[in-house]
């Protein structure tokens, strides 16, 4: 495990309980080390910093095991029963990621509302022209769609791959770009 840590809250509704304990791999299953606290609505909290990795734990409610219904993914135990999983995810990469799927979705949505208004012109326009304005309109629709499809691949991309293919949806999002400049040029 990475010596980088993560601070992580976890939380469980239980408001008749007298006792919560939270147990796990990242402290060697302590039945009592980890209590959480309780707010008035009676949730119980604990933050922990913990490794990067993946982490198995349960709750142990008034003495019972108990697993976090908020997580749904689990794995069976020495016990016949499961664990609680958690990845604990370094914030650096996925926030680039993030930051960078938003600002494309921003841009998306910008270049749409530019096509919308060239297929406005185009509708406007004489017949002689109406047609190779619509042609146009339609290619930048159908380059706007091959982005879309880069853009989603990228999207369900991780880690190294997701660095690699963003040049080609950098590559893609130009070559709209500057479609959609050139059109917009000649439907003055």
């Amino acid at each position: 495990m990475s010596t980088h840590k993560k601070r992580v809250t976890f939380k469980l509704v239980a408001p008749n309980a007298q006792q919560v304990f939270l147990a796990g791999s990242f402290n060697d299953w302590s039945l009592d080390g980890d209590a959480l606290k309780q707010s008035r609505s009676g949730i119980w909290k604990k933050e922990k910093n913990l490794a990067l990795g993946i982490h198995e734990y349960k709750f142990i409610v008034d003495g019972k095991w108990v697993l976090d219904p908020e997580c749904p993914v689990t794995v069976p135990n020495q016990h016949g029963t499961a664990n609680n999983v958690l990845e604990v995810k370094s914030e650096g990469k996925a926030s680039k990621k993030e930051a960078y799927v938003a600002k494309i979705k921003v841009k998306l949505d910008k270049w749409q509302m530019e096509i919308d208004k060239l297929e406005t012109k185009a509708a406007q326009a004489r017949n002689s022209t109406k047609a190779k304005y619509l042609k146009q309109i339609e290619l930048l629709r159908s380059m706007r769609k091959e982005f879309e499809l880069k853009f989603e691949e990228l999207r369900q991309t991780g880690g190294q791959a997701w660095e690699g293919m963003k040049d080609g949806v950098e590559n893609a999002w130009k070559a709209l770009y500057e479609s959609i400049k050139s059109a917009a040029s000649k439907f003055k």
